[in-house]
């Protein structure tokens, strides 16, 4: 992280934290709406990609707490606050897109599976 103590650096920072934590979310959803849909493979694409826009915020969130732990003063402001506010949504919207994708596959393998006992009594 370059310089986060001056003030256009450290908004800078917080922004880039929150651009890469809403990229995440925005991803994590399209990648819910591809599961619902079937479309497995796509759905697993759009969560990889959460995953590393979340890494991306992660490093720098891990930066800011480094510069804590190493007695660095970390300026507190609302932007601040909103940031890792948006860091935790994100973290917690990606735990549960994974579950829904299984879910989704658990509950597209169930209705083939009626199908095709439907199928089977209605030749009986």
């Amino acid at each position: 992280m370059t310089n986060t103590n001056e003030g256009l650096d450290w908004e800078q920072t917080l922004f880039t934290l929150i651009l890469h934590a809403g990229n995440a979310r925005s991803k994590a959803k399209e990648a819910a709406e591809f599961a619902d849909a079937g479309e497995w493979e796509e759905a697993q694409a759009a969560l990889e990609e959460a995953n590393g826009e979340q890494y991306k915020a992660h490093q720098i969130n891990a930066d800011i707490i480094r510069m804590e732990a190493s007695d660095q003063p970390v300026p507190f402001s609302v932007l601040l606050v909103h940031s890792m506010d948006l860091l935790l949504l994100a973290w917690s919207e990606l735990d549960y897109t994974e579950q829904y994708i299984k879910m989704c596959q658990r509950v597209k393998a169930l209705e083939t599976e009626v199908a095709q006992w439907r199928s089977q009594a209605s030749k009986s």
